[in-house]
């Protein structure tokens, strides 16, 4: 019978972004070590790489929320604001999940006890009880699970300026009439590897204007 936990050297091939692989492959070498607190901090590090990332690329695609965020994050670089570096990663999850819809108020959930879990490993004085926060190897594991599948495995267009892009690039005169060009196209687009969210909404939208012409 196969087992139902993920193969962890799995989840670091599905990484799509270098950098954040290898902070990935870093963590499941910590969690083998059995170094669980350092494999969810190794963890946290990733996504903060990878959605630093992703703000820069859609940013590049001129999304106006992402240059803002990218703006922020550059100009704390500048003047080595360590304070405001800090209060940029406090605030990453609900940039991504608000902001940018880079991921679900669900996704969004297990990302958040990432960064606390990370916090508690990293700031013992956290730990008002003075004990060392001890994560168990479960925990570690689904963080690490958490992160990939939630997350690193996808490009950065899943929110609104996906689906906005999508119905651009749909309606463009540009837009190939046969079947064969029509699956390139859309291999070449977010639709290669969706969320089911964006994928829903997609088919939503497509239906309705298919219904009601304009």
């Amino acid at each position: 019978m196969a087992s139902p936990l993920a193969d962890l050297d799995e989840l670091v091939l599905k990484c799509r972004d270098e950098k954040a692989k290898k902070y990935i492959k870093e963590a499941v070498n910590c969690y083998k070590s059995g170094a669980f607190r350092s494999a969810i901090v190794s963890t946290w590090i990733a996504v903060t790489f990878d959605l630093i990332d992703k703000f820069k690329e859609l940013s590049a695609l001129g999304d106006k929320e992402a240059e803002k965020q990218v703006e922020e994050i550059e100009k704390a670089r500048r003047i080595n604001d360590i304070s405001r570096f800090l209060q940029l990663e406090r605030e990453i999850i609900d940039v991504a999940r608000d902001k940018l819809e880079l991921i679900s108020h669900t996704e969004s959930i297990d990302l958040e006890r990432l960064q606390e879990d990370r916090n508690r490993c990293a700031h013992p004085s956290m730990n008002l009880e003075g004990d060392i926060f001890n994560p168990s190897a479960e925990l570690a594991r689904l963080h690490i699970s958490s992160a990939v599948n939630h997350l690193l495995q996808y490009p950065p267009s899943q929110g609104k300026y996906a689906l906005d892009q999508l119905f651009l690039d749909i309606e463009s005169n540009y837009f190939p009439s046969s079947k064969k060009d029509i699956l390139l196209a859309l291999k070449s687009s977010p639709l290669i590897k969706p969320r089911h969210s964006l994928l829903r909404n997609f088919m939503v939208i497509l239906i309705k204007k298919l219904l009601v012409p304009k």
